[in-house]
């Protein structure tokens, strides 16, 4: 029995690529996920700082980037979730923690040394940082994070739990 297929652009969005960079993020998505949240993308005002950054702190977590075209960028982790970093269309309006959309990214690091590294490289960068690495027994007796923006001011935390 043959299934439709969608064409042109929008098969191309369907499988995580974009159309005009020649480049087809897909691997990631045709293999069997073992998280079943999928993948956010985040729209960035200044796509090449945004890629230094997240470059630096994915590597740091062991996240395989998938893509790097004009428009976005991925990484996927082993567990198969996607994180797309895309050039946003409104580059002037800020991020505004607390208002409708995205209030924070949590992203899990294997150990609490990592955490500790992650801080320690945020640190000489002259990143922001909203909160030092601490526990928080309050959420999970291993929780252990810290909170930082990224170029745009979006809450990220890394967190060992």
């Amino acid at each position: 029995m043959a299934t439709a297929r969608a064409s042109g652009a929008r098969a191309a969005r369907l499988e995580g690529s974009n159309p005009s960079s020649g480049t087809n993020g897909n691997n990631f998505m045709n293999k069997k996920s073992l998280d079943p949240a999928g993948h956010i993308s985040l729209a960035v005002s200044n796509l090449e700082k945004s890629k230094k950054f997240y470059k630096n702190l994915f590597d740091q977590l062991g996240f395989k980037q998938i893509k790097d075209g004009t428009y976005s960028i991925a990484w996927v982790t082993k567990e198969g979730f996607g994180i797309w970093i895309r050039r946003a269309k409104q580059a002037k309006l800020p991020h505004k923690h607390f208002a409708p959309g995205l209030h924070h990214l949590c992203l899990k690091a294997k150990t609490k040394k990592l955490v500790d590294e992650i801080y320690e490289r945020m640190l000489t960068k002259k990143t922001v940082i909203f909160a030092e690495p601490k526990s928080y027994p309050e959420y999970t007796p291993k929780y252990y994070a810290v909170d930082f923006a990224d170029p745009d001011g979006i809450k990220i935390e890394v967190a060992y739990y």
